[in-house]
């Protein structure tokens, strides 16, 4: 991994040191439904300050090929979501509503493309976690590695199934035509089948820049710097996913609650879970061996 100046590290923290003041009141507003008329702008800066984040994050640890990286994840979801909005295809007929400001060409909001970025990159942290599970900081990243894409995308396509309520029905970001509805909150099943090739399509552009970016390191070796926050994009994903449990169980939406809620479960369960029971193990031998 490419490391970088202190300053762009520094970027990273103060950004992701706002998004932790901004996370808590965010979650608190929208689940007691009392966001303000002035401050529906608010869901769009947040989408954009985490996908920016995630960008510079790239950048920091992959140099230019995680510059690369995040400008064809923003460009190609900005024209897969323009030519969906604009037609119908891939995702099913909707439309973007005025709450998320401002419009790219008045079709697709600004925020959205970042939210892309946020929501590829943080599920290629839980990959990462699912195939490294006792150090994330090993696996070679010099070949795309399928298992990862697939499993990135899988995350992706889950953390949708969680969005779609929340966004739909209680930010009110987007519509879907009444001509097809769906069986899953009114959600036709082809949004979740583009999703999951927008993912897959998005997660392999992310892989093979990171494959770039570490086959540049063998032959540059002196441009290889310490990896920095590894655990950023798998915590981006568990306080989203966090967000949306809460803020769908306070509004009603039990499905989607309890769905995120199970995704969760999988995440702690593979993570979390085996390491403290490891840690239990050491200290409870330590003890024994005193």
């Amino acid at each position: 991994m490419f490391g970088l100046t202190t300053r762009p590290r520094l970027a990273v923290a103060a950004l992701f040191g706002f998004y932790l003041f901004l996370y808590p009141w965010s979650i608190a507003l929208i689940a007691l439904d009392r966001v303000p008329v002035w401050g529906t702008w608010m869901g769009g800066a947040l989408l954009i300050l985490q996908g920016a984040l995630m960008g510079l994050w790239l950048a920091v640890n992959f140099g230019r090929w995680g510059i690369l990286a995040s400008l064809w994840v923003l460009f190609l979801s900005w024209l897969i979501e323009h030519v969906g909005a604009s037609t119908g295809f891939p995702f099913g007929s909707y439309s973007y509503t005025d709450v998320l400001q401002p419009q790219v060409f008045g079709v697709v909001p600004l925020a959205i493309p970042f939210a892309w970025l946020l929501i590829v990159t943080s599920a290629m942290g839980v990959a990462g976690l699912f195939l490294y599970p006792e150090n994330r900081t090993t696996g070679s990243e010099a070949r795309v590695s399928v298992g990862r894409v697939l499993i990135a995308t899988a995350f992706a396509l889950l953390l949708d199934v969680t969005i779609e309520p929340f966004a739909v029905h209680i930010n009110h970001y987007w519509t879907w035509s009444d001509s097809d509805p769906g069986l899953y909150y009114g959600i036709p099943a082809s949004n979740f089948i583009a999703w999951w090739f927008t993912s897959l399509l998005l997660s392999w552009v992310l892989a093979l820049h990171r494959s770039g970016a570490a086959r540049a390191t063998r032959t540059a070796p002196g441009r290889h710097g310490r990896p920095f926050w590894l655990w950023l994009p798998l915590t981006l994903y568990l306080t989203n996913l966090t967000m949306f449990v809460v803020v769908n169980l306070a509004r009603g939406q039990a499905t989607a609650a309890i769905i995120g809620g199970l995704i969760f479960a999988v995440i702690a369960g593979r993570g979390g879970v085996p390491r403290l029971v490891r840690r239990l193990r050491a200290r409870a031998e330590q003890e024994s061996g005193a």
